[in-house]
């Protein structure tokens, strides 16, 4: 069992070591600025897709927060969007006709991506970068859709109506039965299982920075970072195995089993023992479902399964199991350790060398400095490390020892 001291101390090396592995402040601000441009090509007043009241917003990790650097350092972040056409119908128009209407404006003689674009996917089309960002973006096609349904089955409307139908050459021959989606009410969603501790940490940053609005992307929640922890230990294990744990299944079991909790190590091992809850994946004539929250199946209605693929390739259960049970065993060790050395030996196989040793030395530093000038105070209320409190800490060295 983990005291306080050391829950804080452990949550802080995990926190740093992470964050290293985090998109940066330059690639978040650049592929920000390119998406839009992109959209502003795709839909702007010169656009023949303009009169479709077009617009464009990331989706995925990168509007969870939740990105991290490739376990192969030549690969890119992987970036996705939905360019969503609000005011076009599937009774007027085909999945191939609309992804071809996209793809068409991006290959335009005057497109600056004509010459940029990637090989085309089932789903979506890449604009890759030759400029070093390091990163690429697939972006979605979609149109609006029905939503009345949802409504029915008790999803809010404001996450409801952000519904959209979307492009995938696999079921171009449905006729109208496209594929449904939803990704800004998942990110709404996913968004509100976090709140409790949103607020708070936005607010004592606002605080401590002196700003009246701290941008959302500097926020990060034991939740998002609990799901970079585990990304990154999955992709240790897997490498680029295709069949590998998919980060939907873990954002989605890591988002349900989450109870806000305050300290990143508490929610970590929390999201732990609870993914594999029988309300979140469950067993349907011996098929599983894992059903997107803002999409559901009931009374009917088939909805959205993350675990479609595990049906299809019962691999991709296996590993997410044998995942799992590796990663329970992994960081619930942590309980046993004794001193920062010894927490950080343990990580760097996982998450670098380089990013702990740098994130340890890190906060040996930072705590040095705070006593050195008399800052490091333990509250008296909590007993948590920090600059403010009433009873001032002894001078030691907090890095523990192997006994």
């Amino acid at each position: 069992m983990l005291t306080l001291e050391a829950k804080t101390q452990f949550g802080e090396l995990l926190e740093k070591s992470i964050e290293k592995l985090d998109i940066s402040d330059a690639q978040f601000e650049a592929a920000t600025e390119r998406y839009k441009a992109v959209g502003e090509w795709l839909g702007g007043e010169e656009s023949p897709l303009a009169k479709f009241e077009p617009e464009i917003r990331p989706q995925g990790s990168f509007r969870f927060g939740t990105v991290i650097k490739p376990w192969d350092r030549d690969d890119e972040f992987d970036l996705d969007f939905t360019f969503k056409l609000q005011k076009l119908s599937k009774l007027y128009i085909t999945q191939k006709e609309l992804k071809n209407l996209v793809g068409d404006r991006l290959k335009d003689e005057k497109s600056r991506y004509k010459n940029m674009l990637g090989k085309e996917k089932r789903r979506c089309w890449t604009v890759e970068y030759a400029d070093g960002t390091g990163f690429h973006m697939d972006i979605v096609p979609a149109i609006s859709d029905d939503y009345e349904w949802l409504l029915a089955l008790g999803v809010p409307e404001d996450i409801a109506k952000h519904a959209v139908c979307i492009t995938d050459k696999k079921t171009w021959n449905n006729g109208n039965d496209w594929p449904k989606s939803n990704p800004e009410g998942y990110a709404l969603w996913f968004t509100d299982r976090m709140k409790t501790r949103y607020i708070v940490i936005e607010a004592a940053m606002r605080k401590a920075l002196q700003l009246d609005k701290v941008p959302a992307h500097k926020i990060k929640t034991p939740l998002q970072r609990s799901i970079q922890l585990l990304k990154r230990h999955r992709d240790w294990m897997f490498g680029d195995d295709e069949n590998k744990p998919a980060s939907i299944i873990i954002t989605t079991l890591a988002a349900l089993a989450y109870n806000n909790e305050e300290h990143l190590y508490d929610a970590l091992s929390g999201i732990l023992s609870k993914m594999n809850d029988a309300r979140f994946i469950r067993t349907e004539g011996g098929l599983y479902v894992i059903e997107n929250p803002v999409n559901p199946r009931r009374n009917g209605h088939e909805g959205e399964n993350f675990a479609d693929k595990w049906n299809e390739n019962r691999e991709k259960a296996i590993n997410f199991f044998q995942w799992l049970e590796a990663a329970r065993k992994y960081f619930l060790s942590f309980t046993e350790m004794r001193g920062l050395p010894v927490l950080a030996k343990s990580l760097q196989p996982v998450i670098g060398e380089r990013y702990v040793n740098e994130s340890l030395d890190e906060i040996a530093n930072a705590q040095r400095h705070s006593r050195e000038s008399g800052l490091l105070k333990m509250s008296a209320g909590t007993g948590t490390l920090g600059s403010v409190g009433r009873a001032p800490v002894k001078n030691h060295t907090f890095h523990g020892n192997d006994e």
